[in-house]
């Protein structure tokens, strides 16, 4: 099948739909208008509109962004239903998650996976802004995120922060959207165990354990733009994260550590981000001219476009070689091997 039919046929199925059906009965996610309502509306009905993700912030999002967002939750849960190899380890780590914080809600793959997409992105309101954060303004507002699994130190973290703001003069995205995210979600949370004693408002659950599960989504969003660099290969941007104190984000050639095996939801979350085209080729027909197909341990991806874009996009999956997962590239076909142990 192509993208086009798989992000549509997970529309259709709505096993992802953690809430309710009436919100999309009308919507068309083929375009970016109904993309941008769509995240809407997922959050309203949620009951999670909150400091991130209100209507002006998701109105200055771009078409394509709107679309990128939609379209990586629809293709998460899409592949997460086909390759079982996948669904597997993420729902253990889940239920470890689900025991460890004595969770009563029913938290599933698609109420985190929710989290995670429909948020991830929405900091670029202040990545394309004119005006730097101050670190300390920053880093308060989540300063109880610890990080669930900890693939980076804190310190790593903060540093990275330091190096986007003087290297490229913006404030990260991910790490803004991740700290903003869970100050948000606990002070909806909060609110609504006060306004409503016993923790329930209508089928929605708003007890405390849920803060934990709200930090595992955090943390994804936060480090999903932190960028690792193969220190032999790209020699000047490794000196430059030295002086940065970023030695953890340095990679030997295929070294990876972002392991499915321990970091199930950020390692996927990772993969589905890259592969997710739309922000590439920015025009959903094209979606049909690229191929995608499942085995039990790899995922085959091919371009049957004939424009520029359609080789950007297999050059950035084909990367994913440098620092997630080996992928193997033979002209318009790239192969991810999934080693899921």
């Amino acid at each position: 099948m192509n993208f086009g039919e798989l992000i549509s046929e997970t529309f259709r199925h709505r096993r992802w739909n953690y809430y309710s059906d009436e919100f999309i009965e009308k919507l068309n996610i083929t375009t970016s208008d109904d993309c941008r309502e769509f995240i809407r509306k997922f959050f309203a009905v949620s009951g999670k509109a909150g400091e991130l993700n209100g209507i002006e912030e998701i109105n200055l999002l771009s078409y394509e962004r709107c679309q990128h967002i939609v379209y990586v939750f629809l293709l998460g849960a899409g592949i997460y239903d086909k390759v079982a190899g996948i669904k597997t380890r993420i729902d253990e780590q889940i239920q470890q998650y689900v025991e460890q914080f004595r969770c009563k809600s029913d938290v599933n793959f698609y109420f985190i996976w929710f989290l995670c997409c429909l948020f991830h992105d929405l900091g670029y309101v202040v990545e394309d802004a004119d005006t730097l954060i101050d670190e300390r303004i920053a880093f308060a507002q989540g300063q109880k995120l610890i990080g669930v699994p900890k693939a980076f130190e804190k310190e790593t973290i903060k540093n990275y922060w330091d190096y986007r703001q003087m290297c490229h003069n913006k404030n990260d995205h991910g790490i803004y959207a991740g700290i903003t995210m869970y100050k948000s979600l606990c002070n909806i949370r909060s609110k609504q165990e006060e306004e409503h004693k016993l923790n329930r408002y209508g089928d929605l659950c708003w007890e405390k354990e849920l803060e934990r599960i709200y930090n595992v989504a955090s943390w994804i969003v936060m480090c999903h733009n932190i960028w690792f660099v193969q220190e032999k290969k790209k020699r000047c941007e490794s000196e430059i994260y030295k002086k940065f104190n970023l030695h953890q984000l340095l990679l030997n050639e295929r070294e990876y550590k972002i392991k499915m095996r321990n970091h199930s939801l950020f390692f996927f979350f990772c993969l589905i981000d890259t592969i997710e085209p739309i922000k590439r080729v920015k025009d959903y027909s094209l979606l049909e001219q690229i191929d995608v197909s499942f085995g039990e341990k790899e995922i085959i991806i091919t371009s049957n476009l004939k424009c520029g874009c359609g080789d950007k996009y297999l050059k950035d999956v084909g990367d994913l070689n440098d620092w997630l997962i080996e992928t193997h590239r033979e002209d318009n076909r790239v192969t991810i091997e999934l080693n899921l142990k």
